[in-house]
């Protein structure tokens, strides 16, 4: 293997487990440290935001504020801002408050299963055989998640569902929406501005200017990991990584992302999970391998028909 390909899936696991990592700092400065969401949103989207933005002008220079000539494109850029990163952030803090953060970032990963039947119900796109199987995996793997301590009605926690759900939600609006933006702007500069936008947005809504938590050492560390560690470098790493790797393994790679918040969650907070809710993690994780086989398939034999149509030519 070329030493690209090495340094390509090394920075793409290192993005992966910084995002596990963050995750469970969340849950530790929400249960611990009693650090209220909309303070922790308000702050992570704007000094993450305000970060890539400077790491983009760095890159690229002024050539970054051109979105802004440009009124449709900047409007898609508050949507993607809005309905992706901050609410997909925003429901995925909620749901790790609620039923910890292994189960919210799992859920998080129903968000391919969903972009499959979206793109069925608006575009009448069939899906593959494997897409219908993780389909069907990703629902026997929510189930088995939210009632893992027994099946029956007492154990349905239907916020931790909510909120898993819209966050997987936002991640298709993250995935789906900046798709035309990226074909004229740096992918830094979007998510930068994305961030920053909706941070500043997000503070006229909750107005919350008190965090109302126990400022310590470990509640700096926290924050660090969760804004530096989490956000800047995470995402530029997996970015770097992707682009030397490619899209197939990278997706491939990010399925270490709830497999590292469950053992994160578990080794430093004393997370618990059933052979129920395991199983459920297994079903929707592999749901990350099915789609990337498939599309690898698909691309190969889109290339040998490319290829058989100019031998026939």
């Amino acid at each position: 293997m070329e030493e690209k390909q090495w340094i390509g899936m090394g920075l793409a696991i290192m993005g992966a487990l910084f995002w596990g990592l963050s995750g469970t700092s969340v849950q530790f400065l929400e249960n611990a440290k009693h650090l209220n969401v909309e303070w922790l949103l308000e702050v992570r989207l704007l000094l993450a935001g305000l970060l890539t933005i400077l790491l983009s002008y760095i890159q690229d220079g002024i050539r970054i504020f051109d979105i802004f000539k440009h009124p449709k494109d900047f409007g898609k850029l508050l949507i993607f801002g809005l309905l992706g990163i901050a609410l997909a952030q925003y429901s995925y803090f909620k749901a790790i408050a609620i039923s910890g953060v292994g189960v919210a970032t799992v859920l998080q990963y129903v968000a391919p299963t969903m972009l499959i039947i979206y793109l069925f119900i608006r575009y009448f796109k069939k899906p593959s055989l494997p897409e219908l199987c993780c389909v069907a995996l990703a629902m026997i793997g929510t189930v088995c998640i939210i009632m893992q301590k027994g099946l029956n009605l007492s154990a349905f926690n239907e916020d931790a569902l909510f909120w898993g759900l819209i966050s997987a939600a936002s991640i298709c609006v993250y995935t789906l929406e900046p798709v035309e933006l990226l074909k004229k702007y740096s992918t830094s500069s979007i998510v930068g501005f994305g961030m920053f936008i909706s941070g500043i947005l997000a503070c006229i809504v909750f107005r919350q200017v008190a965090s109302e938590a126990i400022w310590d050492g470990m509640t700096w560390l926290g924050l660090f990991t969760i804004i530096i560690l989490g956000t800047v470098v995470s995402f530029n790493a997996y970015i770097e990584g992707v682009r030397r790797i490619g899209a197939v393994q990278g997706s491939i790679l990010s399925s270490l992302e709830p497999i590292s918040a469950a053992l994160f969650g578990w080794a430093l907070l004393g997370n618990e999970f059933t052979l129920v809710g395991i199983f459920g993690m297994i079903c929707i994780i592999a749901t990350v391998f099915i789609i990337a086989w498939d599309r690898q398939r698909q691309l190969k034999r889109d290339v040998l028909e490319k290829l058989n149509k100019e031998e026939i030519a």
